[in-house]
């Protein structure tokens, strides 16, 4: 299957409406939130696989060093057992 492709897409029209904002001398809204967006539950995802190699317990986010610390001192008392 081929990618669709711009010469492949119909043309669009914008229209685009302004209102400024009043909380800052600028007028302006933030807009760079976007990106920030996948990395949480990228990070979440990465502390859980990373502790299910010890079969650490689930833990709630935020996601702090004592937490995680706490999470692996739990997982080490549950494997002595």
């Amino acid at each position: 299957y081929t990618m669709p492709r711009a010469d492949n897409s119909p043309s669009i029209d914008f229209n685009y409406t302004e209102v400024p904002t009043t909380r800052n001398a600028l007028g302006i809204k933030g807009a760079g939130e976007a990106g920030t967006i996948g990395a949480t539950p990228a990070v979440a995802n990465a502390v859980a696989d990373a502790l299910s190699i010890i079969n650490a317990d689930h833990i709630d986010m935020p996601f702090t060093p004592l937490k995680v610390w706490q999470a692996i001192q739990s997982a080490k008392n549950h494997a002595l057992r």
